[in-house]
């Protein structure tokens, strides 16, 4: 299957592969909004009402700097068309044309849906939506009323006046890894080496004696987004884990990918899921699902082998869900794979401030 999924630019649908990466880069702007005449529409779904998400049930102010997406009827409901959609909330996307399914996502492919049925994938569950997602002619289309269902903790968005309203972050985020910001030169934000690493400094791949029996730099995350810390602690030989890693630094980076033994490339999360394999820790497939495993760690206390979490950064997203994932390997150093700013499997320096404010979270998977 995986062998026959095409770009969307070249595929029998076209949706809008836009070129956001770890660091958040797109080539397009979305259309921006005209601010509303009607402050007081009334709470609701379809056209000529209004919905947001962030707040159900209340109007939220509209801004010049909100995205418009055109919303069309088709059959008497109300659809938005995939590249729009995508493009705006630099997103990628990839066409799966053997089972006629669009993939959608940051740096991995959090979400499925599948043309001509209600059938969706979130976050590796499926779930089902009131109307079919469908095709006409070369472009794919998503019912509004699903939007909730698929994208309701990454946009903050309205209907009214035949048009789709996504609202802007408050905060203009930093969206390049080299990028400046004052507001991220703060202590707070620093990344720190726990001290007491058993697997600190370069390493041989040889397991020390002895381990240390003080975890209390660590903590159970309590999840408010109905997540369960699932413990797959593990004792491996950290040193030699990030060796194996790095022997496929260069291996080209494809959203949505299969298994790498049989496409040869990683996105984000098979990687993860790849190098931690071989060592006999079995990862789900997406960030978002890794984000839940193992235990949380301060940004004050990281360890060689932690995964670090981090959002990838939009204008019109809430830039609160886990969008990337990487491998600490010690000395401000993450082994990822990711489309930018090389294109596969690099070694970047955290210590910038792009990956400062991005950061979410880091998460013991093995000691």
């Amino acid at each position: 299957m995986w062998k026959r999924l095409k770009a969307a630019a070249i595929g029998s649908i076209v949706v809008m592969m836009a070129t956001t990466t770890a660091c958040g880069r797109v080539n397009t702007s979305p259309n921006k909004a005209v601010p509303t005449q009607n402050p007081t529409a009334q709470s609701g779904t379809g056209n000529m009402q209004t919905q947001s998400l962030s707040q159900p049930g209340q109007r939220t102010t509209l801004g010049n700097d909100d995205a418009v997406v055109p919303i069309k009827v088709i059959n008497n409901v109300n659809y938005v068309a995939a590249r729009e959609l995508i493009q705006t909330l630099k997103f990628q996307s990839n066409w799966d044309e053997s089972n006629q399914k669009l993939l959608i996502g940051d740096n991995d492919a959090n979400f499925e849906v599948t043309m001509n049925s209600t059938k969706a994938m979130k976050d590796g569950s499926e779930i089902r939506v009131g109307q079919p997602f469908i095709k006409e002619g070369n472009s794919a289309y998503l019912p509004v009323t699903a939007l909730a269902d698929l994208f309701q903790e990454d946009m903050s968005y309205e209907v009214q006046n035949g048009q789709l309203l996504i609202h802007a972050a408050p905060v203009a985020p930093i969206e390049h890894e080299d990028d400046i910001d004052p507001r991220t030169n703060t202590a707070e934000l620093d990344f720190s080496d726990d001290p007491t690493d058993p697997f600190k400094g370069e390493g041989t791949g040889v397991k020390p004696a002895s381990m240390p029996q003080d975890e209390g730099d660590l903590e159970v995350w309590s999840s408010t987004n109905h997540e369960e810390a699932i413990p797959v602690l593990k004792n491996i030989d950290i040193n030699a884990m990030i060796n194996k890693g790095k022997q496929y630094l260069g291996v080209k980076y494809l959203f949505g990918t299969g298994p790498y033994p049989q496409t040869g490339k990683f996105d984000c999360s098979t990687f993860t899921q790849y190098v931690f394999g071989k060592y006999g820790v079995k990862l789900p497939r997406l960030a978002r699902q890794q984000a839940a495993q193992g235990q949380l760690v301060s940004r004050k206390s990281l360890r060689k082998g932690d995964l670090m979490f981090f959002y990838v950064p939009g204008r019109f997203k809430t830039n609160k869900t886990v969008g990337h994932v990487g491998i600490y390997i010690g000395n401000m150093q993450m082994l990822h794979s990711s489309p930018a700013p090389k294109n596969g499997v690099q070694i970047s320096n955290i210590d910038k401030p792009y990956w400062k404010s991005t950061f979410l979270r880091a998460r013991r998977i093995a000691y």
